[in-house]
């Protein structure tokens, strides 16, 4: 009886090895193959429009968009402007944190002559989950959505380019900690943004994985391997920040890091600023990683993308 219970505990447990070497032998290859075509098929074209118009309290504009592509895409943005202005304004289109999303133009109180654009994460599925089943079933919707960033920047940039208001010649997009991958694989394959802004993020983003985790594990051993197949699990080589900031030039970009940041490798912002090409530069912002609720540290990098505007705008001049 017990050599029988040991037989089929060991076919158990080489079962289960097996199965889980094939798995993630399944899930590296998948995460590494070129999608460049793919991108294009899902971006498609603006099929449908929805919008909602209100002003605030300082008379701007607020405008909410949702578009739907022929591939099924969809993606909204939120949109706070000037109503008054003249002429055509600069852009920034901004991808922020999962959390913020669309709602980072609330934090601008005021965008003076320009037009500023949030965009929310094409993910549809919940925002906290608990134990292996939901754990399970939300998991193809967050690695749909990691994929789908990329095409729907692209896609809010067909609907932006059609508005008389806005200026094509000065499109920079902005994309803070998530957001600093999906900004640079974004602004690589899409030569409609003249101008790229990284904040607080990272060069490796298989080491940005790891210190997350580390953050919330204390099981120090586990910090590595985790890394890895969360890497793989969120398209890290095709979202490969290094790779994607490298192909930018001649169009300006600007790497912001923080000098005391929880968040991020040290170092990882002097790594992107050596991965970026001419015309590049590189400022800091003191105190911790950038949130929504710290606002000496939202007030400098307004300050900074001020400062460095005619900079980001350089080549601008059609």
């Amino acid at each position: 009886m017990l050599v029988r219970l040991a037989k089929v505990f060991a076919f158990l447990v080489i079962a289960t090895v097996t199965v889980m070497t094939v798995a993630l032998a399944w899930l590296r290859w998948e995460s590494s193959q070129p999608r460049d075509e793919w991108f294009v098929d899902r971006h498609g074209e603006v099929e449908t429009v929805e919008t909602e118009q209100a002003y605030t309290d300082q008379g701007q504009l607020a405008e909410s968009v949702r578009l739907v592509s022929s591939s099924g895409l969809e993606v909204s943005f939120r949109i706070l402007r000037a109503a008054d202005a003249e002429e055509p304004l600069p852009v920034l289109l901004v991808l922020g944190g999962h959390r913020t999303g669309s709602r980072v133009v609330e934090l601008f109180s005021d965008v003076e002559t320009r037009t500023v654009v949030g965009v929310e994460y094409p993910y549809d599925g919940p925002e906290k989950v608990k134990g292996v089943i939901p754990i399970a079933k939300t998991t193809p919707l967050v690695r749909q959505a990691f994929l789908d960033t990329v095409p729907a920047v692209s896609l809010v940039l067909d609907w932006l380019v059609e508005q008389p208001w806005v200026d094509k010649n000065r499109i920079i997009l902005i994309g803070a900690s998530l957001g600093v991958p999906f900004a640079a694989a974004a602004a690589a394959r899409d030569e409609r943004i003249t101008a790229l802004m990284l904040v607080h993020g990272a060069a490796d983003n298989r080491l940005w994985i790891e210190m997350q985790i580390a953050r919330r594990m204390d099981a120090r051993f586990l910090h590595y391997p985790l890394s890895i197949v969360l890497h793989w699990m969120a398209y890290g080589s095709v979202l490969d920040t290094a790779v994607h900031v490298a192909n930018i030039k001649p169009r300006p970009v600007l790497i912001v890091g923080a000098r005391a940041d929880e968040r991020t490798p040290a170092g990882q912002e002097i790594r992107l600023f050596e991965a970026a090409q001419e015309p590049r530069r590189l400022r800091y912002t003191n105190g911790q990683h950038v949130e929504p609720d710290r606002e000496d540290i939202l007030l400098e990098l307004w300050n900074i993308l001020q400062e460095e505007q005619p900079f980001l705008t350089q080549a601008a001049t059609p």
